[in-house]
């Protein structure tokens, strides 16, 4: 596996990862999946190229010039605080510890860059991914955040009563 920043020219390739990953029809049920809270696309290559804007998408690709296996979006906080989004492994790909190795290739990368935390909002329905988060050292802050009904770049929201919850990972730094 490769890590690899995002360029622009990755949008359409990311956007087809994330999608399937998220919202495709016949796949696998359960945390890698948002269907039966949100339906339509995760995001348009428009909404992936804003991302790369207001931060950065780490790629993994297996081999170096293959096909993008998983993708993760990391902007930093105004504290400090590297935060995430958008974890995706392609459908493919999904079970062999894809997202698992990119979550730890962030957290080096962050605590190498001196990051007090890590942090990220997940929509609370989404059980089973919180309890992965936690099973890697993510603990919810007490801390929600009103879910983006009015956006449409997230999809169109099945559910009344969405909102996102808030989790943060501390992190040993290379000062610390």
């Amino acid at each position: 596996m490769v890590f690899m920043d995002a360029v622009a020219g990755d949008a359409a390739e990311i956007a087809s990862v994330v999608n399937a990953a998220y919202r495709a029809e016949g796949a696998a049920e359960g945390w890698t999946n948002e269907r039966g809270l949100l339906d339509g696309a995760r995001i348009s290559e428009e909404g992936v190229r804003t991302l790369l804007e207001r931060g950065r998408i780490l790629l993994v690709r297996s081999p170096a010039d293959g096909p993008i296996a998983g993708c993760i979006h990391i902007a930093i906080d105004d504290d400090g605080a590297w935060h995430t989004s958008m974890l995706a492994v392609d459908p493919n790909e999904q079970t062999a510890g894809i997202g698992k190795t990119i979550k730890q290739e962030v957290e080096r990368q962050a605590r190498a860059a001196d990051a007090p935390r890590m942090r990220m909002a997940v929509i609370r329905q989404r059980e089973a991914l919180i309890a992965w988060h936690r099973r890697r050292g993510y603990v919810p802050t007490g801390e929600t955040l009103a879910f983006p009904y009015d956006d449409p770049s997230v999809g169109r929201p099945l559910r009344p009563d969405l909102e996102l919850v808030v989790m943060e990972k501390l992190l040993l730094t290379s000062a610390s």
